[in-house]
């Protein structure tokens, strides 16, 4: 069997109930045809503590979470292939650990993650965390989020990149640059400008509001640094828009088909690496939210093969 990590494809997550959208399918499918990678569907049984057989208190043993995992990973690679039909190759692979550190090393070996984000309660939040979230924090490669209930929209939506300042830029743009001249879209550059209410009152003494704008933007021209001959074979328009950045960036999912975002420069091994905004963008968003680092990735290796057993050809 050939993975589609092998030759960095493209990673779809299978959550515990192999539940995929069909947006979230279309999604990696569509993706997958247009950057010519194959799909290969991941999926987590998580390590098990607990009496001689690995019996949860629920009654199921360790050898029965792994069968039922393998059932269930073959069928949503059959939907996933009867999906790609013979455009690319779709496999998939079950592996045993925690969820959040087991596709984070496996993400070593893609080009892009793909994983569908449900919206979870308060409590849920707090007492399970987000999969997304923490895959999204520490990935090796970028992250997609597809909200359960996106689905592609018919016009052409540009692709968005949410530029905060020159250090993450580039990785940003180039990414985004990427994706869009393969699915031919244009792409939007934006940034949010906001002031707590007491600094705005005194600055717009100073200036008018139009001015700061106008400085923002101006501002975001310079961090981009864009040629000219890439702006005239990806279409880039630069915006600046008045409001809290989450407001503003959520805001702006709706009109877009995609959203890209830098995570933050971790200064500590330990601890989220995604900030506030990310974080309440990947929750609210109306379309898919890529998440990269904070800049350039390394090229891609190839994926060891003793990763990728058992697995389902």
């Amino acid at each position: 069997m050939t993975n589609a990590s092998d030759e960095g494809g493209i990673i779809l997550g299978v959550g515990h109930d192999g539940h995929l959208s069909d947006g979230t399918i279309g999604f990696a499918v569509t993706t997958a045809q247009q950057l010519q990678v194959g799909i290969e569907l991941l999926h987590v049984v998580p390590t098990l503590i607990g009496g001689p057989t690995g019996t949860w208190d629920v009654g199921i043993t360790i050898d029965q979470m792994v069968r039922e995992g393998e059932a269930l990973l073959a069928d949503t690679v059959d939907r996933v292939r009867q999906r790609m039909g013979t455009a690319q190759p779709v496999s998939g692979v079950l592996l045993r650990g925690g969820v959040i550190d087991t596709v984070v090393e496996r993400s070593r070996f893609a080009q892009l993650v793909v994983l569908e984000h449900r919206r979870l309660s308060r409590w849920d939040r707090l007492s399970t965390g987000s999969v997304t979230a923490g895959v999204a924090a520490r990935a090796h490669a970028p992250v997609v989020s597809v909200p359960a209930e996106w689905h592609v929209a018919d016009d052409q939506r540009p692709v968005t990149v949410a530029v905060e300042d020159a250090t993450r830029a580039d990785a940003e743009l180039w990414t985004a640059l990427g994706l869009a001249a393969a699915i031919d879209r244009p792409v939007v550059v934006l940034r949010a400008a906001y002031l707590a209410p007491g600094f705005e009152e005194l600055m717009l003494h100073l200036d008018s509001h139009d001015d700061l704008l106008r400085a923002a933007r101006h501002e975001l021209e310079r961090d981009a640094e864009l040629p000219v001959s890439v702006c005239e074979r990806v279409p880039c328009t630069f915006e600046v828009r008045w409001g809290r950045p989450a407001e503003v960036l959520v805001d702006a999912s709706y009109g877009s088909s995609l959203l890209v975002m830098a995570r933050r420069d971790p200064k500590l091994p330990f601890g989220s690496h995604l900030g506030p905004v990310v974080r309440a963008v990947l929750r609210e968003a109306a379309c898919p939210v890529m998440v990269v680092e904070p800049s350039l990735a390394r090229p891609v290796v190839s994926a060891p093969r003793e990763l990728a057993a058992p697995a389902i050809a």
